[in-house]
Parts: structure tokens; sequence; C-alpha cells
């Protein structure tokens, strides 16, 4: 059976604070580096309730927000460049609801047509993943004079379900249940339960990161009903299961 990595643990990833202009619509900056010998293993990009702006040797592209793991076939060696938007930025910056791209990589190009595509020699030509990395904020930041506001209501609605279900979070937004799913569906690609169970999973990940608990600590401390609750969902979200994940990052 084909091991699953997360892609976290697979290769080099980084990611790095965004400061200044960009600081209010970008969450960070990230690369990802392949190893450049051939593993015999499927790579887990995990949901997280994002969209992403992507460079690699082929152009531009943009990340959807995912319902389960995606698993991107990686080359040996090669390095990928993102952006991460915070929430309530990607709709409006892309022009679609978000529900449309879910699950979907496509050609920036494609949504947001103009002048992207005359950088991306000069990306090729950069020293670097870093100083391609670098070179990637800067064209965005140039590009993009027309970054919108962020959508308020997106940003609340992300740290409300962290804490409250789905008819606490539609009474503290002012909303009917209705209309908050529009609102969530729109601006990260599904619904508000399915945007309580991908927080609760980045909630575990982070967790796991930080703490050395055991899982039926984890559990309690991130919002699942018990160990089982938490061993279901996991497993339905990324395609493993809790302490895969914990035997992984603490690895």
């Amino acid at each position: 059976m084909t091991e699953t990595i997360l892609a976290k643990r697979y290769g080099d990833y980084r990611e790095f604070a965004i400061g200044g202009v960009l600081a209010d619509a970008v969450r960070c900056a990230w690369l990802h580096s392949a190893p450049f010998e051939s593993v015999a293993a499927r790579v887990a990009v995990v949901p997280d309730g994002c969209v992403d702006l992507l460079w690699t040797e082929s152009g531009f592209m943009i990340a959807g927000p995912d319902r389960t793991a995606a698993f991107p076939p990686m080359r040996p060696g090669a390095t990928i460049l993102g952006l991460r938007f915070r929430p309530g930025i990607a709709r409006h910056l892309l022009r679609c609801d978000l529900d449309a791209l879910t699950g979907k990589v496509v050609a920036f190009d494609d949504l947001r047509p103009g002048g992207f595509n005359a950088h991306h020699e000069r990306l090729l030509a950069a020293d670097g993943p870093i100083k391609r990395l670098r070179l990637l904020r800067e064209v965005f930041a140039s590009e993009m004079r027309d970054l919108p506001a962020i959508r308020r209501d997106a940003g609340a609605l992300e740290a409300l379900c962290m804490r409250l279900p789905t008819e606490g979070i539609a009474a503290a937004l002012g909303v009917t249940e209705r209309t908050l799913r529009r609102i969530s569906t729109a601006e990260f690609g599904y619904g508000p339960k399915t945007l309580v169970r991908i927080l609760r999973l980045q909630k575990l990940l982070g967790r796991i990161g930080e703490h050395d608990s055991a899982l039926a600590e984890l559990a309690a401390e991130t919002g699942f009903a018990d160990q089982a609750h938490m061993s279901r969902d996991v497993l339905s979200l990324t395609g493993l299961t809790p302490g895969e994940i914990l035997r992984q990052m603490r690895g």
C-alpha cells in the first residue's frame, strides 16, 4: 500500500510572514521543494479553508479551496511557491464565488487576464526559490493595485466557526442560517458545517505541532466530541488517522 505523507512533512516546506501593503490580503507566503530522489508516496495537501496563488515553472495558478485532502503529483526536485489569501479576499480578487473553484487548480490568467504572465520569465531567471518568492510578492503587489477591502463578515465567520454551532454563528452575525450558508459558500467554497470541520482539523494540526498531548487530550482540546469522533473526521478529511499524523509531525 502506498504511504501517504503530509505535504508539510515532504521535502522542504516553509512559511514566511507577510508585512507591508500585502498584510491585509495575504496570510503568508510559502515555498515547497520536493526531494530530488523519487519517493513512492502520496503527498496529502490537507484542506485549510484558504485559496492560494501558486507559481511553478509552468506558470501562475490558483488553487481553490478543498473539502478533503488533495494529492497533487510533485516531480522530484520541483519547487512550488505560493501566497495564501486571507478569508474575505479571494472571492473579490478573482471575481467569482469560491464554490466554482472548490477542488480545482486553474490558470490565474483564466480568472484575471492581465499582466501576470509577463513576469513568468523574470521568476524563472531569479536565482533560487527565496529570491523567486520575494519577486512573486513584488509582482503580486504591483499587479494587484486594486486589492479589495477584506470582507469582514468572512473573517468574522472564520473566527466564529472555531467556537459556535451554526445557529450561534448566524445569530452572532445577525443573519439567517440560509444567508450564512450563502456567505460561507461564496467566500470559502462550502457551507459553514464543512468549514467548522476543516478549521477544527487545522486547530488539531497546530496543537499536535505545539504540544506533547495524547490523542484523547487533543480531541478534547480541539473541539471533538471524543477520540472516536476525531479519528473518523480526520481520516475522512485527510486520508490519515490522527495517530499517523502525530507520528509524522513529531517524528
